[in-house]
């Protein structure tokens, strides 16, 4: 099973891969929006991570990307129901609310702790192992 994983911070997407390959899910990663939507059409995952909140780079300027253009491009553009967990640190009930909304499957909060991120992942797609032949 694969999952892809969209977020600017390095040590998370690290550590997030470590506990994901551990357990047998096959995993890969995007620090920008831009990455991510390439990565998956190409790897096309069983699963996406996301960070809403991402810095970008635009021009020389930096400016705020959020993962909703992720999430528009599989829901609307796409059509496809991968399943989407957004994982912030922004705790904001009405931020939490409207991604809901535009069709994620669940809302993680960072710091997140690995057995939360097996538990949530394995109850959205199952285990790798019971699926390997």
């Amino acid at each position: 099973m694969k999952i892809l994983c969209i977020d600017d911070e390095k040590l998370f997407l690290l550590s997030t891969k470590k506990a994901l390959t551990d357990i047998g899910y096959e995993v890969r990663t995007a620090n920008c929006i831009e990455e991510g939507i390439m990565a998956f059409n190409t790897f096309e995952p069983d699963l996406v991570l996301l960070d809403m909140n991402m810095p970008e780079m635009s021009g020389n300027n930096m400016e705020e990307c959020t993962g909703t253009e992720v999430v528009k491009y599989i829901r609307m553009f796409l059509r496809r129901s991968t399943p989407i967990l957004v994982v912030s640190g922004n705790t904001d009930l009405s931020v939490k609310i409207k991604n809901l909304e535009m069709g994620i499957n669940d809302y993680l909060h960072k710091p997140l702790s690995n057995s939360e991120l097996l538990y949530k992942t394995v109850k959205t797609i199952g285990n790798p192992q019971r699926t390997a032949v």
